[in-house]
């Protein structure tokens, strides 16, 4: 549910600038296209609860609050304690249950064991 796509972040009123910095214009600055001024990568709505710190900044740590900032900024509506505490409930219906991952257990490093090759080429004169 959700995700996959980019959108404008900001649509009826602009995030403050600690949660959308003034020199972060977004997609923007990868493709050069006015209209991708201020998208952002969207995520899955699926785990939501789980996945803090929220927005691209990765400025809100509060799920209430990250769900009331998007009232006001995308549409522009003030939502009462009651609203943003019935869309949290929604969003926690979203949580199922993580796979469980097992990383192998690597046998320990000694003189034979071959080193990583960190040749990394430059890609723009400065390094990165």
């Amino acid at each position: 549910m959700g995700g996959g796509g980019y959108f404008p972040f900001g649509l009826v009123e602009k995030p403050s600038d600690e949660i959308r910095p003034p020199g972060d214009k977004g997609r923007f600055a990868v493709t050069k296209t006015a209209s991708d001024e201020f998208v952002y990568k969207v995520p899955t709505l699926r785990n939501i609860t789980l996945t803090a710190p929220y927005f691209h900044s990765g400025k809100v740590w509060d799920l209430k609050e990250a769900v009331s900032i998007m009232g006001s900024v995308q549409l522009g509506a003030k939502l009462t304690d009651a609203e943003v505490d019935r869309i949290v409930d929604f969003l926690g219906a979203l949580t199922g249950t993580q796979p469980e991952v097992v990383y192998p257990i690597l046998p320990p490093s000694g003189p034979d064991t071959p080193r990583p090759v960190l040749d990394i080429p430059e890609t723009n004169g400065k390094g990165s």
